[in-house]
């Protein structure tokens, strides 16, 4: 049997400590745990929740997107950094630990880039599809492979994307260099990147000079830290906090 998992589709995750709670003397007690809600395009699969790569908790149903879960929280905040992960699991492996396998918060983690460009650079009877190439933040873009998996289509789905139809304003420049067509990198290391893309026929040959572009990723900013309590009110409950911001926000 092959044991899987996926983060594919698992967005908004929203982590909070419960609500201080008051102690014999009234003194803030530390909850003792979080509450973890999540978006999910995984149906049908259960989710775990990891806190610092540590399996703490698994839905009891696959429709579930919230849990609560055991994790160092006190009075003052976290007593350290808590990394909250959420991935999907089929039945037979909602108990399997898969702790070891992820990759966790980086440092060195990037973003996605969306690339857009318009057609009217590449204006061609015999033009098919492209191809983005990068430069693995050398300064010189490899144009051996491409980046993208597939080919991306000029006419998704067989339809052209340009004009008021197949003559005319369709098929001369007006309508088509109006044509206007994306893609989505994969995750991109912090640094600069040159970026190209390239026109391609049927037959795989290259239509046109390629576009290129030069982008920076920055890398994902510090998390705010000194999270503390500065007062309670025991009556009504209510707690004042503070924290140091990200320096790179």
């Amino acid at each position: 049997m092959t044991v899987s998992y996926s983060t594919e589709g698992i967005t908004h995750v929203r982590v909070r400590p419960l609500a201080l709670d008051t102690g014999p003397e009234g003194a803030a007690v530390a909850p003792g745990a979080i509450e973890a809600a999540w978006d999910s395009a995984q149906e049908g699969r259960w989710h775990q929740v990891y806190v610092n790569g540590q399996l703490s908790a698994v839905t009891a149903k696959p429709e579930d997107r919230r849990l609560v879960v055991s994790a160092p929280v006190g009075p003052n905040g976290p007593a350290e950094m808590l990394l909250v992960e959420i991935i999907a699991v089929d039945s037979p492996d909602r108990w399997t630990d898969f702790g070891n396998l992820l990759g966790g918060f980086a440092e060195d983690a990037g973003a996605q880039v969306r690339l857009t460009w318009q057609a009217g650079h590449y204006l061609d009877s015999g033009l098919e599809s492209f191809d983005v190439f990068g430069d693995d933040r050398t300064g010189t873009i490899d144009y051996g492979t491409p980046l993208n998996e597939l080919p991306i289509p000029a006419r998704p789905g067989g339809l052209v994307p340009w004009g008021y139809g197949c003559g005319g304003y369709g098929v001369g420049a007006y309508g088509e260099a109006g044509a206007v067509y994306g893609w989505t990198t994969d995750l991109l290391e912090p640094g600069t990147w040159r970026l190209a893309v390239v026109a391609v026929d049927a037959a795989g040959n290259r239509l046109a000079s390629a576009a290129e572009v030069e982008i920076s990723v920055a890398p994902l900013p510090r998390l705010p830290h000194n999270f503390r309590l500065t007062a309670y009110d025991a009556q009504t409950r209510r707690a004042a906090l503070a924290w140091q911001p990200s320096p790179d926000l």
